[in-house]
C-alpha cells in the first residue's frame, strides 16, 4: 500500500514502535512475576496455585459467567440476526436502529434500569445478575445481522424451493456460512465478559459469587498480583489464538459487507 522510500520506512518504523509500546504493559507484567524482591523467583505463582484457594474460586466464577453468557448470547443473536435480515416485517428497520441505539449506550447509562429489574425478579446477589443482562446485549445481534444481510439471496430461495422450512434453513445453511461471524463473536463476547468488572460491583455482594476480574482491580494478590494477572491472561490469550483466523476473517467480511 505504501511506496517503498524513505516515508515508507518512517511509517513501518512508526507502526512498528507503536505495536512496541503496546506489548510493554505485557512485558513488565510477565516480568514483575518473575521476581521476588530483587532476584528471579517463581515464588509468585506458587503462592497463587498453591497457596490461595481464593484464586481458583474467583477463577472458575469468571469462567462459570464466561460460559453461561456465550450458552444464551450467541443462540439469541443468531435468531435475531437471522430475522433481522433475512425477513421482512412491520418495524424491522425501526427494532434494528434499536439494537444499534442500545450497543452504542454504555453500561453506565442503563445501570439504574437493570438494577431496579434485577432486585424486582428477586436476582439481585446471584449468578443470574451478571450472565442474563449481559447475554442480551445487542451487539452480538448487530454483528451477526451485517454479515447475514450479504448472504446469498439465490441460495436460501432455492432452499426454499426445494421444501426447507426457515429452521431448516438457519441450521443447515445459514449457520455453516455464518461460521466466521459467529466465532468472532464468541472470542469478541468471551474476552469482554472476561474483564468486566462493573456488573459484579453493582450487582454482586457475596465475596463467594465475585470473578477474578474484579477481585484483581484490587489489592487481593498483595505481592503476588503480577503473578495472578499473568494467570488471568491465559485464558483469553488461549481463545484467542485458536480462533485468531476465524476472527479476522469474521471481522473483515463483516466490515466489507
Amino acid at each position: 500500500m505504501w511506496n517503498k522510500g524513505l516515508g515508507w520506512r518512517i511509517q513501518r518504523a512508526a507502526v512498528s514502535a507503536a505495536a512496541i509500546a503496546c506489548l510493554i504493559p505485557a512485558g513488565v507484567l510477565l516480568l514483575g512475576s518473575l521476581r521476588a524482591g530483587e532476584r528471579a523467583s517463581l515464588g509468585q505463582y506458587e503462592e497463587i496455585l498453591l497457596g490461595s484457594k481464593e484464586f481458583f474460586t474467583w477463577f472458575w466464577n469468571s469462567a462459570g459467567y464466561t460460559a453461561g453468557i456465550l450458552a444464551l448470547c450467541v443462540p439469541v443473536a443468531v435468531l435475531a440476526a437471522y430475522g433481522l435480515s433475512l425477513h421482512r416485517f412491520p418495524g424491522r428497520n425501526a427494532l434494528l436502529f434499536l439494537y444499534t441505539l442500545l450497543m452504542l449506550l454504555p453500561f453506565q447509562a442503563t445501570v439504574v434500569a437493570q438494577y431496579l429489574t434485577l432486585r424486582a425478579l428477586g436476582l439481585l446477589d446471584t449468578p443470574a445478575a451478571i450472565i442474563l443482562p449481559c447475554a442480551f446485549g445487542a451487539f452480538g445481534a448487530f454483528l451477526l445481522t451485517q454479515f447475514m444481510r450479504g448472504l446469498d439471496g439465490e441460495i436460501l430461495e432455492a432452499a426454499r424451493l426445494d421444501g426447507a422450512g426457515w429452521g431448516k434453513i438457519l441450521l443447515h445453511i445459514v449457520c455453516p456460512l455464518c461460521k466466521p461471524a459467529i466465532l468472532s463473536l464468541v472470542t469478541l463476547q468471551a474476552i469482554s465478559c472476561w474483564s468486566m468488572v462493573d456488573q459484579p460491583v453493582v450487582f454482586l455482594r457475596s465475596e463467594a459469587l465475585l470473578p477474578l476480574s474484579q477481585r484483581l482491580s484490587g489489592q487481593t494478590f498483595g505481592g503476588a498480583a503480577f503473578a495472578a494477572g499473568v494467570l488471568y491472561a491465559v485464558a483469553p490469550m488461549l481463545l484467542y489464538l485458536c480462533c485468531q483466523k476465524a476472527l479476522e476473517e469474521g471481522i473483515s467480511l463483516t466490515s466489507i459487507k
